[in-house]
């Protein structure tokens, strides 16, 4: 874990959750952003890969690019949430604050 130089804003839910507890807590949101970077590269690597004829393989090496930038982007919102240092309204309504 690193080093926090800002206080938690927010009831902090977990200190420092582990991978599986972030990802669980993934919202619809989190989601769209993890598909929609992953769709939105796609066609953006078939048109890099047009001009060396390799459009395939550029598109999906553009969408796994895309798909992990994407799931770095939830898992940060999410454990952000989890910590204390984005809005979670929700996670603190549905009970996971007493489930430390």
């Amino acid at each position: 874990m690193g080093v926090f130089f800002d206080e938690p804003t927010y009831p902090v839910i977990d200190k420092a959750p582990h991978f599986w507890k972030t990802v669980g807590n993934f919202n619809w949101k989190d989601w769209a952003t993890f598909a929609g970077t992953a769709a939105a590269c796609y066609p953006f690597g078939w048109v890099v890969g047009v001009a060396p004829k390799v459009p395939k393989q550029s598109a999906l090496m553009g969408a796994t690019i895309g798909a992990l930038g994407g799931f770095m982007l939830a898992h940060q919102q999410s454990a952000g949430r989890l910590m204390g240092f984005f809005p979670n309204d929700k996670e603190v309504e549905t009970g996971l604050a007493s489930k430390r």
